[in-house]
């Protein structure tokens, strides 16, 4: 999340694949809504024979229709129709219909603009909120597009465990350990701004950055873990243990 490929990272990837004949699955919803250039071009654009490109109108027009489209190869297509048909028989006309319809009568390219202006403002909101608020060993990724920023957690902190103390504060992150297949991520979490308003963006920060320095706390206490010299205690919740207000989800 936050990580956007460069165009000769994109060129060695797709020269890789096309080296040792293999498939690329690049699943995109986000890639027309980068803040600081125009889209970058498609991998499957550089390569149309070893690149299934997976698009999505979730993103940039209604989460709520469910529609998406997928260009492979000719081979490959052919099985991904009868997967489909196995296991969803037909998607839902009217959400296509809708689709249709709204491609070929509106500006839908000018809405995506403006989408893009909304979420650089709401990244921006959650970027100064994180330099504001938290602590110095508390680290993250600066996003160029797309509705997620990567956030990695000091040495100790587990962000599964954490989980529970930040719900009790009523703020929602999802764990990094769901994006590994191995174990690792940890120490690391997914914030989205994309949803919340910047005044509730900064308030999700700040009740974030209470938790991590109260888990941060618990574990100094409990495992004699140290923690780093100069780095006060900011946000968290009410001091009845209580969080007020109404939750700010960040996933």
């Amino acid at each position: 999340a936050g990580v956007t490929l460069s165009l000769p990272r994109r060129a060695e990837i797709v020269a890789i694949a096309a080296r040792y004949d293999l498939l690329i699955i690049e699943d995109n919803p986000y890639g027309l809504l980068g803040f600081e250039s125009d889209p970058r071009p498609a991998l499957r654009s550089l390569d149309a024979e070893h690149v299934i490109y997976l698009g999505s109108f979730s993103k940039t027009f209604a989460p709520g229709l469910r529609v998406g489209w997928v260009f492979a190869p000719m081979a490959v297509r052919d099985k991904l129709v009868l997967a489909s048909e196995a296991q969803i028989l037909c998607p839902p006309p009217l959400s296509q219909l809708v689709v249709a319809e709204y491609l070929s009568s509106q500006p839908w390219l000018e809405q995506v603009k403006a989408f893009r202006e909304l979420y650089r403002e709401r990244r921006d909101a959650c970027l100064d909120a994180l330099t504001a608020l938290m602590p110095a060993d508390v680290t993250w990724t600066r996003p160029e597009g797309g509705f997620y920023v990567w956030m990695t957690l000091p040495e100790g902190l587990d962000a599964k465990a954490m989980q529970p103390r930040a719900v009790h504060a009523r703020v929602a992150y999802v764990p990094g350990i769901g994006f590994y297949a191995d174990g690792q991520g940890t120490r690391h979490l997914r914030l989205s701004y994309c949803f919340p308003e910047p005044d509730r963006i900064r308030e999700g920060v700040r009740r974030l950055a209470g938790v991590i320095a109260d888990e941060r706390e618990l574990r100094q206490t409990f495992l004699g873990l140290a923690g780093p010299q100069g780095v006060a205690r900011t946000g968290g919740s009410q001091p009845n243990g209580q969080a007020g207000g109404p939750t700010a989800d960040m996933r």
